[in-house]
């Protein structure tokens, strides 16, 4: 009787070198695909992947080695159809692509006015003694319901639709900055941080953790799960320098795609050194965005407020000084704040402050009484009938 070994080893071998499964899983296929645009693509292979080729409209723009298998790429504001190919080769030889064709938009086509959402925070200022002087600090104000909120949407009042507090379920994409300037215990307490907020989360909330540097290093999956969230995080590593704006974009698109308040915490020193695109990009789909951005910002004793002073190969000190601006007054803008942290022990309580305010939030949903689709600035006011408490949101968007 022959050895059915070789019958097993050749069985084995065209197992191994089935092709790989792709999928494109952004853009989506029917979406009108403008501007910067991350191009993502999903790989199951039963064996190792050494490369993943991006093509958009015939064109070579990047590849990927490693996951995630994700890239940016500028496509112009031209009103136009495009195809995205990605072409996966496997350590086998094993090839596989999959392609995916987005259209141009029809300005004929009936468009559903979205609900937008605010994320609205209410203090009090109150005063107390300490040391002979009077110091003053905010408190949240609870137990306000609909009837005590007015909306304005370029002037023009608002008929709230929707109304919840702190229960609201959060979408919260925590960013990290795994650049060479987080080496050692930053990195290690940068993650501890994130790991503070995810498991303090309620049943309900999703988050997604993304670590970067000069390129996407770790990306989770939305989930509920806190320990799938950290889950595959040991090989990470400082490295490289920064791509911030690319990140962020990134984190914003992902973000707008859940349900619920959505959220992105970005812990970084601020400074980006490798982007492609620039922060008014950024700021762009910031504005268009139903994300509010708090950034915890990693800063030396003593530098708190000072803007960078350095110059890279992209660009020169007043640039970079730009673009950490332009950071500052998008959080600003969303709704957000900026909270500096000058030593390690103060990152794991500033993710559970935010979480905190978070919890303390109202939203508010109406559907504005006119859209333009023109790319205009819809200027957004919130007040309360008590003339004493202050109201923090988001100051506007763009009405895409």
């Amino acid at each position: 009787m022959k050895s059915l070994a070789p019958i097993a080893l050749a069985f084995a071998a065209v197992v191994s070198a089935a092709p790989p499964q792709v999928e494109i899983t952004s853009p989506r296929a029917e979406t009108s695909a403008f501007g910067a645009v991350q191009f993502t693509v999903s790989v199951k292979s039963a064996e190792p992947v050494t490369r993943v080729q991006f093509i958009v409209d015939g064109r070579p723009i990047g590849e990927r080695s490693q996951p995630p298998y994700s890239i940016i790429t500028m496509l112009g504001d031209e009103n136009a159809e495009h195809v995205f190919r990605a072409e996966v080769t496997a350590v086998s030889g094993a090839t596989a692509a999959a392609e995916l064709h987005t259209p141009a938009f029809r300005s004929n086509e009936e468009v559903e006015i979205e609900l937008r959402q605010l994320y609205v925070r209410v203090t009090k200022r109150t005063a107390s003694e300490s040391g002979g002087k009077k110091v003053w600090s905010e408190a949240p104000a609870t137990k306000l319901g609909p009837e005590d909120f007015t909306i304005s949407d370029d002037g023009k009042e608002q008929a709230i639709k929707t109304f919840a507090s702190g229960e609201a379920p959060l979408a919260a994409v925590v960013l990290l900055d795994a650049s060479v300037s987080m080496t050692g215990e930053r990195l290690k307490e940068a993650l501890g941080g994130a790991k503070t907020l995810f498991r303090a989360m309620a049943p309900l909330d999703e988050g997604k953790l993304l670590v970067f540097s000069d390129r996407l290093l770790y990306a989770s999956p939305f989930t509920t799960v806190s320990d799938i969230l950290l889950t595959g995080l040991d090989g990470v590593r400082a490295q490289g320098g920064t791509a911030l704006n690319d990140n962020l974009y990134l984190a914003l698109r992902q973000a707008d795609e859940r349900q619920g308040r959505r959220v992105v915490i970005l812990l970084s020193d601020g400074v980006d050194s490798h982007s492609a695109l620039g922060m008014v990009d950024v700021r762009r789909v910031a504005r268009s965005s139903q994300a509010i951005i708090y950034w915890i910002r990693m800063a030396d004793e003593g530098m708190a407020g000072e803007l960078p002073n350095l110059s890279s190969t992209w660009r020169d000190v007043k640039s970079h000084q730009h673009e950490f601006q332009q950071l500052v007054e998008t959080v600003e803008e969303s709704g957000g704040r900026v909270t500096p942290v000058r030593s390690l022990d103060q990152i794991a309580p500033a993710f559970a402050d935010i979480l905190k305010e978070l919890r303390g939030q109202y939203v508010l949903g109406y559907y504005p009484s006119e859209r333009r689709h023109d790319a205009s600035w819809h200027k957004i006011a919130v007040s309360v009938k008590d003339s004493t408490l202050t109201v923090h949101t988001r100051d506007g968007y763009l009405d895409y």
